[in-house]
């Protein structure tokens, strides 16, 4: 039997989080959603950025590790006499999602629905034939049903409000794969928060003196994990975080349900030879399955590594990152708990 074999996620935590709104900048509800879980197990504390440290306890090396709570999103950031918004973009959304979009401002006043609208093709009578068939971001407008804009400012809306798309959460193949906007990394913070729950209830027990951490504008350019590793001096840091899977170019073979990653390399720096096998030796050697890969992006990670911090990434695989469907497969995630619990059991030795 593999290595915490008979460990099941809490699906209802992981639902929880990713329809928990928190655009990179404002996470305050995903955060506080966070800290009521923290607060069963301990006392987390805040820092000026707003990032969560958790300490877990343990004796050893002391070990951080950490997922981002922030999502992208749009940020609103003018509203016309019609009672159109003009937004722009939050971390790296691909223009060609926008149009046809549900999406949920969240003003003042509470949430209010809206859309992005499109073009209809009857319209497109200026376009030449090969132009691409959408419009950029900055040409698109929010339409939350305002005929003005005091009715917008009467609905709470004013500009620097944060929106976000409104998601669905799909599960296919009888719940081998679920697919939902906020997967990234709303599936790395309950990964965490699932294995604080194995180490207070005493089934895994760290040889590392074990913090945690929730960070804030990593999709925006790790800005909390710049604070974080300016603070914390952590021997080794890990990053949880998705990872972009499957172009054999860029990522090799790695693919959905064959376990979670441990990054080697991605656009930013090359992980630590000896800590990418220390954590593959943790998993591999309890039975577990786990996949090595090069990946584009970046994680927290860089920020511990240009600190002088050994640092790597551990990540589930996931299909369609940065749109409104990122798919992951459910065994890979209750993966890259047990993955993680057989690195903080093993205390990162060769």
């Amino acid at each position: 039997m593999a290595y915490l074999d008979s460990f099941k996620p809490d699906k209802g935590l992981l639902e929880d989080l990713i329809l928990t709104p928190g655009v990179s900048g404002f996470e305050d509800p995903v955060r506080s959603y966070i800290l009521e879980f923290l607060g069963k197990y301990g006392k987390p504390r805040v820092d000026r950025l707003g990032n969560i440290i958790f300490e877990a306890g343990g004796e050893g090396p002391r070990l951080l590790i950490a997922a981002h709570m922030d999502e992208l999103g749009l940020l609103v950031t003018g509203i016309e006499e019609s009672g159109l918004l003009a937004f722009r973009k939050v971390g790296g959304i691909d223009d060609s999602i926008l149009p046809s979009t549900h999406v949920v401002v969240h003003g003042s006043k509470g949430p209010v629905p809206g859309v992005i609208g499109a073009e209809p093709p009857h319209l497109r009578i200026t376009r030449k034939a090969g132009e691409q068939g959408y419009k950029p971001w900055h040409e698109l407008r929010i339409d939350v049903g305002a005929e003005s804009r005091e009715e917008a400012v009467e609905m709470g809306i004013e500009p620097f409000t944060p929106v976000v798309f409104r998601k669905q959460v799909t599960y296919m193949a009888g719940e081998r794969y679920v697919a939902t906007r906020g997967i990234d990394d709303r599936a790395g913070c309950a990964t965490l928060m699932e294995l604080l729950r194995l180490v207070s209830n005493g089934v895994v027990r760290p040889r590392v003196e074990l913090i945690l951490a929730w960070t804030v504008e990593e999709e925006i350019g790790i800005i909390g994990a710049r604070a974080l590793a300016r603070e914390l001096e952590p021997d080794y840091f890990i990053a949880v975080d998705t990872m972009t899977c499957c172009h054999p170019s860029l990522t090799g073979s790695t693919r959905l349900g064959a376990g979670p990653v441990v990054r080697a390399m991605d656009n930013y720096y090359i992980t630590s030879p000896r800590l990418a096998k220390a954590v593959y030796k943790a998993g591999s050697t309890r039975g577990l399955q786990v996949q090595v890969a090069t990946a584009g992006g970046g994680t927290d990670a860089a920020a511990f590594h240009y600190s002088g911090v050994p640092s790597v990434a551990v990540s589930v695989p996931v299909q369609y990152t940065h749109s409104l469907v990122e798919k992951m497969h459910t065994g890979d995630y209750a993966g890259w708990t047990r993955l993680l619990a057989a690195v903080v059991e093993s205390g990162l030795e060769d």
